[in-house]
């Protein structure tokens, strides 16, 4: 019995880290290259708004960077904020946007979606077997690999689809 209590609190838990977003000590370029996408300005919601208070507000920081704020459900009664400057990374032929936690100081990486009007991000999330990079090449190199072998993981807890834009 012991074992098996075990064995699904190890399984649970390798659900739980599943469902955190991938941070790293570093990005997938040193520098943002990629010009901004003037579509994705602007403040974005669910469709239920304001039930749900889940928003992302791009605003433009730089020709290649995003000023972006979060707010997202903690989970249970409430939200949590967030500050990111974001930008787009080239990896292969995948292009994911790259956010830097400005209270952090860690990065993120998720696949931003913009078809019929509705944005969705989806984020990367934390593998338990990951390592921990120390260079950006390093970095990119482990994302082109988890693409090219379809390992992907996204984090199941952060729901940011089908946002619609405010006018």
């Amino acid at each position: 019995m012991k074992l098996l209590s075990s064995l699904l609190l190890l399984f649970g838990l390798s659900i739980v880290l599943w469902g955190c977003p991938y941070k790293s000590d570093v990005g997938i370029d040193d520098t943002a290259s990629i010009k901004i996408d003037k579509a994705l300005l602007g403040t974005w919601h669910k469709t239920y708004y304001p039930s749900d208070s889940t928003e992302l507000s791009f605003t433009k920081s730089t020709a290649q960077k995003y000023a972006l704020n979060v707010t997202i459900s903690d989970g249970e009664s409430g939200y949590d904020s967030h500050h990111y400057t974001a930008w787009f990374s080239k990896v292969d032929k995948w292009q994911l946007m790259t956010l830097y936690d400005t209270e952090e100081k860690k990065f993120s990486f998720g696949e931003v979606e913009l078809k019929n009007n509705q944005l969705s991000v989806k984020l990367l999330s934390e593998d338990i077997t990951a390592d921990h990079f120390t260079t950006t090449a390093d970095m990119k190199k482990f994302i082109e690999s988890i693409y090219k072998e379809k390992k992907v993981l996204y984090d199941s807890d952060v729901d940011l689809t089908e946002l619609v834009k405010d006018k």
